[in-house]
């Protein structure tokens, strides 16, 4: 049993040393993120500031080519109407929608007039860059290069980077959300660029490193117990470390009081980048619900609509800004958005013609779940409130009320469908579940009682992460003199070797 206690303690030793620095990085990066994350250009934003689409711009566009496959987008771009045309997460082509040819590559001057317009200030300076650097460090975004990257002369010292071949803002970054990444996401997330661009590598890194830090949290419980003294009743709280040195008196308590938190911290961590082994928890479908649900868009579908006619139906007071076309339960669809850029306005086409579509009802949802998932019984409601699986994101918003499709079958698959849209905006099994449980919830505190209670979740943040912030740093001083002593050692063993030769 000894060797065990060695064992448990000397792996502690060990691991413990060379992640302590790591420990330390994390905690505090995390204070951080608690109330700031990585920048992102905001969606709202780029939404409004496009340009209205006009009577004279239907009048003239033409309608998609039978070719385009994925979503379509009608947007205006540089003042004339162009169609976008998604593939992947985020590449895509884009077209005249008059002439239907493939537009040219933006030029500089029209990416100076869209940073200026959109930053309402004036460019200091301009660089087209042809990598991606540490503000846009995800692979999936090369597609979008050559970029402009725009240096604004305003105060935030706000820097855009703008899709040579799309045309789009891809980023924003001022200087305040470029520190709170540089002290927060960049660090916690270790997204440095020559990592993050190898999302294979990117995600190996981050395991294994989680991976050890479970071990160290582990060994660290188990030899905190292993050197607990008995206090005596007299005796103050303290007494529980057999320590007298401050460092390990304080690593070995705060390990007490916040350790189970640091592995619970760590063990969510781990599951942020690791999906949970469906060995553990089975996924039976073949087919994710929103392929199975959401339709890819039929062009055919939508071939004859006159635009002018169009037109007509959707015109109102509010502009539009954008149109999508779409196949909703088998019926071709617009999405016109306005002045919301997630809730857009629904046109279905039937036998009638193009006609506005308020809602879908809850026996139209049934019909066409009857249809997709035949043989499968299941529970339509209405969502009235956000529940632990359906919630709020920072990213996005989530409607209310929504339609609740609970499926029968062996993942216990639930769906959430967007009554305005048709669209199936999420959808989980057991074994998402559980995954959201093990991340989100042990790595942010996101329980349903916490999140009604929003000061109450980050004030529990912040003082769990100063606990593991002393666990650490305390650990990371003990680190470094368990190095130390270790280096000398090594270091004076040969030297009583040879002495010993002499003799």
């Amino acid at each position: 049993m000894s060797r065990l206690k060695n064992l448990i303690l000397s792996i502690h030793d060990l691991t413990g040393s060379v992640l302590s620095l790591m420990f330390v990085i994390w905690f505090l990066s995390g204070f951080v993120l608690i109330f700031a994350g990585f920048p992102h250009a905001s969606k709202e934003e780029r939404f409004l500031h496009l340009s209205s689409l006009t009577k004279a711009d239907f009048d003239a566009i033409q309608a998609p080519l039978d070719i385009f496959s994925g979503e379509i987008e009608l947007e205006k771009m540089n003042g004339k109407p162009v169609y976008r045309v998604y593939s992947g997460r985020k590449s895509q082509e884009v077209y005249d929608a008059i002439s239907l040819q493939k537009c040219k590559n933006t030029s500089e001057d029209e990416a100076v007039y869209l940073a200026e317009n959109f930053c309402k200030a004036k460019l200091s300076s301009l660089v087209k860059v042809q990598q991606l650097d540490q503000w846009i460090p995800w692979s999936y975004y090369r597609s979008f290069l050559p970029l402009y990257k725009c240096y604004m002369d305003d105060e935030a010292h706000t820097q855009i980077y703008i899709s040579a071949k799309s045309g789009t803002i891809v980023q924003e970054t001022n200087r305040r959300t470029r520190w709170a990444a540089r002290l927060g996401a960049i660090p916690h997330w270790i997204y440095f660029t020559s990592l993050r661009l190898q999302a294979g590598l990117w995600t190996n890194v981050v395991a294994w490193i989680s991976f050890l830090g479970i071990l160290v949290s582990i060994s660290g419980l188990i030899a905190g117990f292993i050197r607990l003294k008995k206090k005596k009743k007299s005796a103050k709280w303290t007494a529980f470390s057999p320590y007298k040195k401050f460092w390990y008196k304080w690593h070995h308590l705060s390990g007490f009081l916040f350790g189970f938190f640091v592995f619970t911290f760590i063990l969510s961590g781990f599951f942020s980048v690791v999906d949970i082994p469906t060995a553990i928890i089975p996924v039976h479908a073949k087919e994710v619900p929103s392929k199975v649900w959401n339709q890819k868009t039929d062009v055919k579908q939508h071939a004859e609509v006159s635009f002018p006619d169009l037109w007509k139906v959707i015109k109102g007071e509010k502009p539009i800004r954008k149109v999508v076309w779409k196949t909703v339960m088998n019926q071709a669809c617009f999405w016109v958005y306005r002045d919301n850029y997630e809730l857009p306005d629904t046109y279905v086409i039937d036998s009638d013609g193009i006609i506005a579509k308020e809602v879908y009802s809850k026996q139209e949802v049934s019909i066409w779940c009857n249809r997709v998932f035949a043989n499968t019984n299941y529970e339509l409601k209405e969502l009235n409130e956000f529940d632990s699986y359906y919630q709020q994101s920072g990213m996005w918003g989530r409607p209310l009320p929504v339609w609740q499709i609970n499926l029968q079958d062996a993942d216990k698959t639930s769906m959430y469908i967007h009554p305005q849209t048709g669209a199936l905006l999420k959808s989980c099994n057991s074994n998402d579940r559980a995954h959201r449980w093990l991340y989100r919830s042990l790595h942010t505190l996101d329980f349903p009682f916490l999140k009604q209670h929003e000061w109450l979740r980050k004030f529990l943040l912040l003082f769990l992460s100063l606990g593991g912030t002393v666990l650490s740093a305390t650990g990371l001083v003990l680190g470094v003199k368990w190095m130390k002593r270790s280096a000398k050692k090594s270091l004076s063993a040969p030297a009583k070797l040879v002495k010993n030769k002499i003799q």
